[in-house]
């Protein structure tokens, strides 16, 4: 029984902060559109994916070269795709070769990296104050073992903190980049869902890395208790501090539901008459 707990918390710290903040992300994106009204909603889709979808695609780009797969073909951005496809990434890669097998699940979620990172940079010279203060709570939490819940709740002080540097006198960042900014951030989150075939290519690799997990756990139970223990606080660790910047994503896609919240109040009362 400990061999089974140890190799199912390994598959949830390493994997489980990245699947939730995939769907959380996910679910934002569907709420939104059906706010916002299927036309609408659709065309704000569009006019973002013109800086989220490239950014989603170079995700997909970049792991691929990280994990030696041969990029065949790829378009950062084609709004008129008769498949609806706003871009897309196609590889190569030998089907024997392990690494290459393990890097299907990096492509697959490579999106949320890749969105991730540009959230994290945009906020960071935007919004410095707001930026420097979650990430020095946040990890500190982290290194005491919070996640979850408590880093969730921190992260939504993003959102006061970003309104107060927009609107607060002195700052060293002019109001017009930081409404780019914001936009940006905007645009992004609202493409970092991934697409059926995202999944389906990141789900071909999870044999290979479930049996990765399981020699670690067979090798972690034969050096005995205090193993298993150091390698499972060592994954935890590294869950809070992924946990800790996947909450940055979360928050940039709830803020598009606040904004689409008062459209949908209008909507519902024009509705109702």
């Amino acid at each position: 029984m400990p061999y089974v707990w140890f190799f199912l918390r390994a598959l949830w710290y390493t994997l489980g902060a990245v699947c939730i903040c995939g769907l959380a992300v996910s679910l934002c994106r569907s709420l939104f559109v059906s706010m916002m009204g299927r036309g609408f909603g659709r065309g704000v889709v569009l006019a973002t994916s013109i800086v989220g979808t490239p950014v989603h695609e170079l995700g997909h780009a970049l792991m691929c070269l990280l994990f030696g797969h041969r990029i065949t073909a790829m378009s950062l951005w084609q709004p008129n795709a008769p498949d609806g496809n706003l871009g897309f990434v196609t590889h190569a890669y030998h089907r024997k070769n392990p690494y290459h097998v393990l890097g299907n699940l990096f492509i697959g979620i490579g999106p949320v990296f890749s969105s991730l990172a540009f959230i994290i940079l945009a906020l960071w010279v935007a919004f410095p104050a707001s930026f420097s203060d979650y990430t020095a709570t946040a990890t500190h939490m982290a290194a005491q073992g919070e996640g979850g819940i408590p880093l969730f709740l921190e992260g939504l002080k993003l959102l006061p903190h970003i309104f107060r540097e927009l609107t607060e006198e002195g700052r060293t960042i002019p109001l017009w980049g930081q409404v780019i900014a914001l936009l940006v951030i905007l645009s992004v989150s609202q493409h970092v869902s991934l697409s059926p075939a995202d999944i389906k290519g990141a789900a071909t690799a999870l044999p290979l890395y479930g049996i990765l997990l399981l020699l670690l756990t067979l090798i972690c139970g034969l050096l005995g208790d205090g193993a298993m223990a150091a390698v499972m606080a060592a994954l935890s660790l590294f869950s809070a501090y992924m946990t800790a910047f996947f909450v940055i994503v979360l928050v940039a896609s709830l803020l598009q539901l606040l904004i689409a919240l008062p459209i949908w109040g209008i909507r519902f009362l024009l509705g109702r008459r």
